[in-house]
């Protein structure tokens, strides 16, 4: 549902890509922001997948598991502070949580219900873990630089003009200034139609662009997934991984 690039770039990554087309706005996505914190938080199954749904729109799915366990193996690559923004369904949270090093795990959410049962999984967690709540937008800004070794961005778009980018662009110069030397960003990308579109907007669009804010090394893995056949946001059979190392 997310992606990395707002539509003005996405717009000139389709004159780049051989016909991409990015994936239009569900009529599901108008202005949810106004309202998303005070929103219930509808969590339910569909058929065997667990599932969120705010304000009509899937935030979440369990069968991106396999994704949010890559993400996560990525930003607690090395141990210390990781900060994740997105709870969603608890996914990445949890593999946090079990990955070696990690000495504290920062959440922010901005949906109150999600926040609520963030703090549950907080009192639990075996890695001291805090929940800060409120939209990223105007908690990461207060948070200092250079204090985190690891970050995992996961947010939902919460206007038609994010969907192509889930906010992703917007932090990544957060991101750059958050991080201690060495440290490692990912977030969830997905950005065109086919695999090989989405790969190909990374490595020619993301890639300089995370370079150009002071990224040292910034590379890409990829993990399977199987989305069930009613998936609204996602068809493709992988995902990208980001690596993005200051």
């Amino acid at each position: 549902v997310h992606g990395d690039f707002s539509q003005d770039s996405a717009q000139s990554a389709v004159a780049l890509q051989d016909g991409l087309t990015t994936t239009s706005p569900p009529t599901t996505y108008a202005d949810l922001r106004a309202t998303w914190r005070a929103a219930p938080a509808d969590y339910g199954t569909r058929g065997h997948v667990d599932t969120l749904t705010i304000r009509g729109a899937p935030v979440m799915e369990s069968w991106e598991a396999p994704y949010m366990d890559a993400l996560a193996t990525i930003c607690c690559s090395n141990g210390g502070r990781v900060l994740e923004i997105g709870y969603g369904l608890g996914l990445s949270a949890a593999f946090i949580d079990g990955q070696p090093g990690v000495v504290e795990h920062t959440i922010v959410e901005a949906n109150a219900e999600v926040a609520r049962v963030a703090r549950l999984f907080a009192d639990s967690a075996t890695v001291p873990t805090r929940v800060l709540e409120g939209f990223w937008q105007d908690v990461v800004p207060q948070l200092e630089s250079e204090s985190f070794d690891g970050i995992l961005f996961d947010v939902f778009p919460l206007t038609s003009g994010e969907v192509v980018d889930g906010e992703a662009e917007g932090m990544h110069a957060e991101a750059a200034r958050l991080l201690r030397k060495g440290g490692v960003y990912t977030f969830y990308f997905d950005v065109a139609d086919s695999w090989f579109a989405t790969r190909k907007s990374y490595r020619e669009v993301t890639v300089p662009h995370l370079r150009s804010l002071g990224f040292t090394e910034v590379d890409l893995d990829e993990v399977r997934v199987s989305p069930p056949p009613d998936c609204e946001y996602f068809w493709k059979d992988r995902f990208v991984c980001p690596i993005a190392k200051r």
